[in-house]
């Protein structure tokens, strides 16, 4: 009787063969800071879910079929699904930020689609520096879902390649209406790309590539500016501390409501309130 050979194992979302630090979850991502502490090899296996790893620190080398890919610092490699592979921890202390994104974000043409049918070293490009940006903001906090997920699905467009011309002529879609007037009734709540999206009847990454395309931004960067508009007016109003307006604005916390408020005015909210009363600026 011929012995059948074990098959490689499928890790589950955030299960990885190094330790996992930080981490953050919604619906749709998983986003983890993964550190292998030793040289090692690292058996033939392969993840439940498509993944994009950034390579912060160390090195690292990984056969996919009969292709190696040698990752020195800020090699960024996309992995489709279920795709096995094995790896040799180079170097100790060898850091990695990944990013395993739900099938459910994407239509499932767009699953199909070539770009994302194969391992591919998307390095130097817009995509290592969209992750860099995505992991300081969920290292400063981040308030709610959207915050996560949207930048996600910006990375698989960018991997999906732009949209055209043409679609961006396209009428305006009756549920993105929705979806606007969603966001500018409930700017305050916890948000969810999934949530949505689903609500409109459409896929996540589509919901948010739409979004942008006829409102001219991010989803979360109109949540931002609500969120602001509604702090600066209580700020003006006074009588309340800032703390107090970061959690009535949505924000997580103060330190929250101060990166996003100089973001998008150019000044923190105590010089901000400084200006409003007519103070001299330090």
């Amino acid at each position: 009787m011929k012995e059948t050979m074990p098959k490689a194992p499928i890790l589950r979302p955030g299960q990885f063969y190094g330790s996992v630090g930080e981490s953050w979850q919604t619906g749709l991502v998983k986003l983890s800071l993964v550190r292998h502490e030793q040289a090692r090899v690292v058996p033939l296996h392969s993840h439940q879910h498509m993944y994009l790893a950034l390579l912060l620190a160390g090195s690292y080398r990984e056969w996919v079929g009969g292709r190696c890919f040698d990752y020195q610092a800020l090699t960024t490699v996309f992995h489709p699904e279920q795709l096995e592979h094995h790896d040799e921890i180079l170097a100790p202390g060898t850091l990695f930020f990944l990013i395993e994104a739900d099938p459910a974000l994407l239509a499932l043409r767009e699953r199909r689609h070539r770009a994302l049918a194969s391992t591919c070293d998307v390095s130097g490009g817009p995509v290592g520096w969209a992750m860099l940006r995505l992991l300081g903001e969920l290292r400063r906090g981040r308030s709610d879902d959207l915050e996560g997920e949207e930048p996600v699905a910006e990375i698989l467009d960018m991997l999906l390649g732009a949209p055209t011309a043409v679609a961006a002529a396209r009428a305006k879609p009756r549920w993105l209406t929705r979806i606007e007037q969603r966001l500018s009734e409930d700017f305050r709540a916890p948000l969810s790309l999934r949530e949505l999206a689903a609500a409109a009847g459409v896929h996540p990454v589509y919901a948010a590539r739409t979004f942008r395309l006829h409102v001219g931004c991010a989803m979360r960067t109109l949540v931002h500016r609500l969120r602001v508009l509604h702090a600066s007016r209580a700020i003006a109003k006074g009588g309340v501390g800032l703390a107090t307006i970061a959690v009535d604005s949505g924000f997580c916390d103060q330190s929250h409501m101060t990166h996003v408020f100089k973001q998008v005015t150019g000044v923190t909210p105590t010089v901000y309130r400084r200006i409003m009363r007519g103070q001299d600026l330090p």
